[in-house]
């Protein structure tokens, strides 16, 4: 009696092996990692990691995101990615990248991810608009598209729209601290993209004429998201359609312009200042974030030096959110 209790003592205390986990455990663990993480540590721990690794159903999808807290270059996460994508033998179906996209991995992701369907590139300014016309031909299934733009063109919109016909799902961000007129881009929205559901913009100027289009020619669209837009003369009779044939229908909370830190009212030429945390509010990490990503030295170097005390102390944040703060406002 007493040796096998002894026995079931001994199997109690020894430590798990993890090569003995069922290999469909250890690949939902493994894909709980970052990619950086998964091709720079976890594939070389052992053999079987190493053959895990090398499914191509490992790498349905792709993001690189926070790379900030990465420790490598932007060269050897864009040699990352390439590996990624070479070991998913066209079973990618979802890659987002966050600085570093450019054409020539953009061209290189278009070859071999047919399957795509949902597709996020943020605050990439080493893309051209005539790079994403070319290879988003390639993209004929894809259903989401989120990008970060400067400049994006109404023949672009209308290459996206008449290539990827399943396009369910649209994000355009501006990549400028300010609010631009987007008139004719919208408008080619309305004619080219029937099938959108969910439709979301940044940083662009709306007015009756284009929500008209948004709404007419995008008659399937449940929600649309115009929280981080500037509306203008937004007439009675057209929020009261917007609220009726979508869903969900997301105005401005303050409805300014903002550039590069100063606030400006509807009439461009009437410049007024107003406390920082108006326009912060739940958002002043990313804010700052994109602040100097961006690289605005002067504006936000004068920010930090005069105002975070003050708007720090009305928004309640805690001493590692304002040391969070400086620590951004040294990278400037």
């Amino acid at each position: 009696m007493a040796p096998s209790v002894k026995k079931s003592k001994d199997e109690s205390t020894r430590k798990p092996n993890w090569l003995e986990l069922p290999i469909d455990l250890i690949k939902n663990i493994l894909q709980r990692l970052d990619i950086v993480e998964i091709l720079t540590i976890a594939c070389y721990v052992c053999p079987l990691w190493w053959n895990i690794c090398k499914d191509p159903l490992m790498w349905r999808i792709i993001h690189i995101s926070n790379i900030e807290l990465i420790p490598l270059n932007l060269c050897c996460l864009e040699k990352i990615i390439r590996r990624a994508v070479d070991l998913s033998c066209g079973h990618l179906e979802d890659i987002a990248i966050e600085l570093f996209c450019t054409d020539d991995l953009l061209k290189y992701i278009a070859h071999r991810a047919s399957n795509l369907r949902r597709l996020k590139i943020s605050d990439c300014n080493k893309i051209s608009t005539k790079g994403l016309i070319e290879f988003v031909k390639m993209f004929s299934l894809l259903e989401e598209l989120h990008i970060s733009f400067k400049h994006l063109s109404k023949n672009s919109i209308e290459v996206i729209g008449q290539f990827c016909p399943l396009l369910k799902s649209l994000n355009l961000v501006v990549l400028e601290y300010a609010h631009f007129d987007f008139n004719d881009e919208v408008f080619a929205i309305g004619k080219t993209m029937p099938g959108l559901r969910h439709l979301s913009f940044s940083r662009i100027v709306f007015m009756n004429d284009e929500l008209f289009s948004i709404l007419d020619g995008c008659p399937l669209v449940e929600n649309l998201d115009l929280q981080y837009c500037h509306v203008r003369d937004l007439s009675p009779s057209m929020e009261k359609r917007c609220r009726e044939q979508l869903k969900d229908f997301q105005l401005p909370k303050n409805n300014k312009f903002m550039k590069y830190g100063n606030y400006f009212d509807n009439d461009e030429d009437d410049f007024y200042y107003t406390s920082i945390e108006d326009y912060l509010d739940d958002d002043w990490e990313k804010d700052f974030k994109f602040a100097a990503r961006m690289k605005l030295h002067q504006d936000f170097n004068h920010l930090g030096q005069y105002c975070v005390p003050d708007w720090a102390i009305n928004l309640g944040l805690r001493h590692e959110d304002i040391t969070n703060i400086n620590l951004i406002l040294l990278s400037l």
